[in-house]
């Protein structure tokens, strides 16, 4: 629903300056010229027209969850470790526009949707800066004692997602780590084909400094593991740091929290498998080479033993993504 691109930045300020009536006209024509002809000209600003149309503090929320976009999942169901579900950004932006500073919002939203009316992108930007730094403060007193489980329902009743308590954590310390991570991401290689140890540590030293304060760390690591082209290869910074390939050792440090977000990211991987088999061959194909490959680096970076909890998550998972690939495999093998 939140779109971070600064393209679709300038296309909503300039469809906000646009009336009610004008916005209207040139959304049926831009969906008439798609069902005509070829859409990918078009899409961009229909879509966008669509949002403004159900979204009445428009480009400002946009603006607002940048710093939380790298870390947007299409999962609602499970949790994974930093991760927000997309689908919960309506709710986070409710909690944050009703019930947590609301008159700050209510003159956010007006005061920079008018600056990207008039084409200024950067008042914008610093009006955005203060708001979310007004957010981290308020957010602060919020998750004060939120460990506790009364506080995480209380959470959960009030913005009504499954892992309230962990999205609004991931919201405080995203916006609060804004720009550490920023920087962080700004020094990495758009892609990282391949994660040579010889850089182990130069990368490490690259999380550690926009890990501050140190609530930041995962979405630090989380930033990195984005930029790999085989996610698995960060497991070579937990090995760096327990100066060990055993699993246990690597459990015991900071980084051992590699091995969850890569958990998470199979389990992820595997439930959108079975909706891949039945409507996209590629797609399949792509996901199952992933979710091996993952497995496999896992097993061939670090000691494993069968019979530990690891071992058979690990089983567990590589069983359950080739049971579904045979099941897909079997009407076709008839057919």
């Amino acid at each position: 629903m939140f779109g971070v691109d600064d393209n679709a930045l300038r296309l909503r300020a300039y469809l906000l300056a646009l009336t009610p009536q004008a916005r209207l006209g040139l959304q049926q024509g831009l969906e008439r010229a798609a069902t005509a002809g070829d859409p990918s000209r078009t899409l961009l600003a229909a879509d966008e027209l669509r949002r403004l149309a159900s979204d009445a503090d428009g480009a400002a929320v946009t603006l607002f969850f940048r710093p939380l976009a790298p870390f947007l999942i299409d999962d609602a169901i499970r949790r994974h470790p930093g991760r927000v579900a997309r689908s919960s950004l309506p709710a986070l932006w409710a909690f944050v526009r009703h019930d947590l500073v609301p008159e700050e919002a209510a003159a956010f939203t007006q005061a920079a949707n008018e600056a990207l009316a008039a084409g200024a992108v950067s008042l914008a930007d610093r009006l955005t800066n203060g708001f979310q730094d007004r957010v981290v403060a308020a957010l602060r007193a919020v998750m004060t004692g939120a460990d506790d489980e009364l506080s995480r329902r209380r959470l959960a009743m009030c913005i009504g997602t499954p892992h309230a308590a962990d999205e609004v954590a991931a919201l405080r310390w995203t916006l609060r780590g804004r720009d550490g991570l920023a920087a962080l991401g700004a020094r990495l290689p758009t892609a990282i084909d391949d994660l040579p140890r010889s850089q182990i540590a130069a990368g490490m030293a690259l999380i550690e400094n926009a890990a501050r304060p140190r609530d930041v760390f995962l979405y630090a690591l989380l930033t990195v593991i984005a930029r790999l082209g085989a996610p698995w290869q960060a497991v070579r910074f937990a090995a760096h740091a327990a100066s060990s390939n055993s699993a246990a050792r690597i459990a015991a440090t900071p980084y051992g929290l590699v091995v969850d977000i890569l958990l998470a990211d199979i389990e992820r991987q595997i439930a959108a498998l079975g909706a891949a088999l039945e409507a996209d061959g590629a797609a399949a194909v792509a996901l199952i080479r992933s979710i091996d490959a993952t497995i496999r680096g896992l097993r061939a970076e670090i000691v494993i033993p069968v019979g530990s909890t690891l071992g058979r998550q690990l089983s567990a998972l590589d069983a359950e993504a080739a049971a579904l690939a045979r099941a897909a495999l079997r009407p076709q093998v008839a057919a």
